[in-house]
């Protein structure tokens, strides 16, 4: 069975993957971060998603809104549910609502939403950042969803590489 942790463990490049396709649709090259992310071997599978879902324990990193977990009494342990395409040829579609759909045509950067963290006040987007490579959190819930910078929003890692090394 599939889950964050064998994820983590599964080598970056074990698909070959051309994204070519992909950043024709986006507009722009696509980051190392998000060619990580998907080279890994995560097989052919019946659905169009793969949800994994595992408990981790999360502290963000300082920001303006670095006591925002702690605030809401969420801080530690919770839920993170990373989406991942059920099959290569789905992951042009995959990638481009990830970077698109998500925002409801706002203009939130070149961030891609790979997932959600679950905590005790709903879910948070977990969002990859094409130009910097960082794992970054953003809730909409309680901010403006129109304007990224005035959400609560901070990093959970510097690279996807070490926000997978949180499941190891």
């Amino acid at each position: 069975m599939m889950n964050l942790t064998n994820l983590s463990k599964k080598e970056r490049g074990s698909l070959a993957i051309d994204f070519t396709e992909a950043e024709q649709k986006v507009g722009f090259p696509l980051c190392e971060g998000i060619k990580s992310l998907y080279t890994r071997s995560f097989g052919e599978m019946d659905s169009s998603v793969l949800n994994l879902r595992e408990k981790v324990h999360i502290k963000p990193q300082g920001t303006r809104w670095d006591t925002w977990f702690s605030f809401n009494n969420c801080e530690g342990n919770c839920e993170v549910m990373l989406s991942m395409p059920g099959s290569e040829k789905e992951l042009t579609d995959f990638i481009a609502y990830g970077f698109h759909e998500w925002t409801g045509g706002n203009d939130f950067g070149k961030r891609m939403m790979i997932g959600s963290l679950f905590v005790n006040i709903g879910d948070i987007c977990i969002l990859l950042n094409n130009d910097t490579g960082k794992i970054e959190w953003i809730d909409c819930g309680y901010g403006y969803f129109d304007t990224y910078d005035e959400n609560p929003n901070g990093v959970l890692a510097d690279s996807i590489e070490e926000f997978l090394g949180f499941f190891e």
